[in-house]
């Protein structure tokens, strides 16, 4: 797929990132452990940029020395280090902390009316001719 001018490059493959976005999504550790360790502080930087990637990025941050994440990302990989280590992420779970707590409520079903089922007559008058 062709970049666009402005576009960033992907410093791992598509298979790689969508592992990292469907574990944040999902709200299961980040495989951090799976994004080689010459790369990490660009793929945080990369994912950092994209906000439904953020928490990924803070993960993958925190195992990142500060002097790589500012050689991938200037002032930008400053920020990130000092985000990363200023968030509670020691189990790399960070979606899972960060998600909201929904509560689902279990409805009863009870008929619209209180009628005795319709005799196989009058269902032919609601259904119409039968062809």
């Amino acid at each position: 797929m062709p970049l666009l001018p402005y576009e960033e490059a992907c410093p791992i493959n598509e298979q790689l990132l969508f592992k990292l976005y469907d574990a944040g999504k999902r709200g299961l550790p980040i495989p951090v452990l799976d994004v080689p360790p010459d790369i990490r502080s660009s793929v945080a930087v990369f994912c950092y940029r994209r906000g439904h990637l953020e928490a990924t990025a803070l993960v993958i941050a925190a195992m990142c020395d500060e002097n790589e994440l500012v050689a991938a990302g200037g002032n930008l990989g400053r920020v990130l280090f000092a985000k990363s280590r200023n968030n509670d992420l020691a189990e790399f779970d960070a979606p899972q902390t960060l998600r909201s707590k929904i509560a689902l409520r279990r409805l009863q079903l009870q008929p619209a009316f209180d009628e005795e089922p319709l005799d196989e007559d009058s269902q032919d008058d609601i259904a119409g001719p039968r062809a």
